[in-house]
This record gives C-alpha cells, structure tokens and sequence, in this order.
C-alpha cells in the first residue's frame, strides 16, 4: 500500500472519526493539528495530507536546492519548513503578517528543525503600517478583505527586502493583496513563481492584468503546473 494512495487516504478518513493526534506529517513537514488556531476543517486536511497540497505539489517538483526562496503569506509555517528542509534554513525568508501566528510558525520551524528567517510584517511599497483583518479561520486573514476584526501591522518595503535578500524562487499567498504585490515588485533576480489566486477577491480581469504584467516581465506560465487557483511562473531559458 504506497503511503500517499487512495486506499491509504481512505483508512486515514477513517480512523480521523476516532483519533486525533497532536501533529501530523505532511510531505515530511509535521504541522500542528489541535491547537486554538488551527479550525477543525484545516485539522483534517492537515492529518489527511490535504493541506495546501497543491502548492507542496508545485514546490516539490520545481524547487532546486540552491534556489533561495521568498515565502510571503506563510501561514503555519509548512511551506517555508519544507523549503528548508530541501535548501537549507539559511536561504528561506518568510514573512508574515498576522502577528497571532507567530508563535505558531516558530513552533512548527522548531518541530521541524529547522530555522526560516520570519519576519512579522506586510509587505508593500513603503514603509508605514497598514490595516489587516483577523478572521477566525487564519487563512481568511487579510489586508484585502471585507469583515474580520481590524488591527494594526508594520509595512515593511517590498522592493528594499527584495534587493537585500536577492530570491530566486517566491510563494505568494495573500489572500487578494497579489495583484498590488506584484504590480510594484521589482523582480529581475526572481526566476520562478508559485502564486495562488484569489479571483473571488480579485475578479477576472484584475487577475489577467496580473497575469500580463508578469509575462511583460519575463516570465511565462508553466500550463503543466495550473492547480485551480495556484499557478506557476518562470522565466524560459
């Protein structure tokens, strides 16, 4: 039976209706399953291996060990734990804006054993701070949603970050804030892209805009990568 099969995904739905555990493993990354932050339908995809698996799937297949990554929206911390563990921590930065995650993403980085450098922060064009809103479900949080409960974070400038740490490959997950993101970033050292889109937030012809706007930079769209709404970008060789 291959650990990531049908039939081994049914037994795991079964035996999700009697235990719970504490931590599960996705992809070789173990992720908090009961903790205040973690809802009981973000539970079950992590301890199913559902868990942003279209993502770890793009990541798997294009993430070279010397790349250098720019995580920003990082969530629980999985995607810049399993970087890590393929490049090594010195060359993953990650940022995040939610400061109630924090704890929470340094705790799967220690569970892990590995060391991201996070960074609590918006990125944006400028330095200042901005409004985000906090929903219940982590991932909902946003500085482009509607509802939620406001607070306060720092904005730290993109473009400053990104001639400073000078990535190869970057994840953007910001819940509708891509199509400002990238609008603005200066991306000449980026060569690959795993974007997920937010179309509900963002409509159809913002994301095409988006979309142009990176294939005037460059970069085009791998068609053998499109996973619903998470897209990967790179530049022809």
């Amino acid at each position: 039976m291959r650990k990531n099969g049908r039939t081994a995904h049914k037994l795991k739905k079964l035996a999700w209706r009697f235990t719970q555990p504490e931590w599960a493993d996705n992809h070789g990354v173990m992720l908090p399953v009961k903790h205040p932050l973690v809802s009981p339908g973000i539970a079950r995809e992590i301890y199913l291996g559902d868990y942003e698996a279209k993502e770890i799937e793009i990541i798997s297949r294009r993430l070279a060990t010397d790349d250098v990554v720019f995580e920003v929206g990082a969530g629980l911390g999985y995607l810049s734990a399993y970087c890590a563990k393929r490049t090594g921590s010195d060359k993953v930065f990650t940022y995040e804006a939610n400061p109630e995650l924090i704890p929470l993403i340094r705790e799967t980085h220690a569970r892990n054993a590995v060391t991201p450098t996070l960074t609590n922060a918006l990125l944006a064009q400028g330095e200042g701070e901005r409004e985000f809103r906090i929903e219940a479900d982590f991932w909902a949080s946003s500085a482009h949603r509607d509802g939620g409960r406001a607070i306060t974070v720092k904005q730290v400038d993109l473009n400053s970050e990104l001639a400073r740490i000078r990535p190869s490959f970057m994840i953007v997950d910001i819940e509708g804030g891509e199509a400002e993101f990238f609008a603005g970033a200066e991306l000449s050292m980026v060569h690959k892209i795993c974007v997920e889109t937010h179309p509900d937030v963002l409509g159809d012809k913002v994301l095409s805009e988006m979309f142009a706007g990176l294939v005037a930079k460059g970069f085009a769209l791998d068609f053998s990568l499109i996973r619903k709404n998470v897209f990967f970008f790179h530049r022809p060789a």
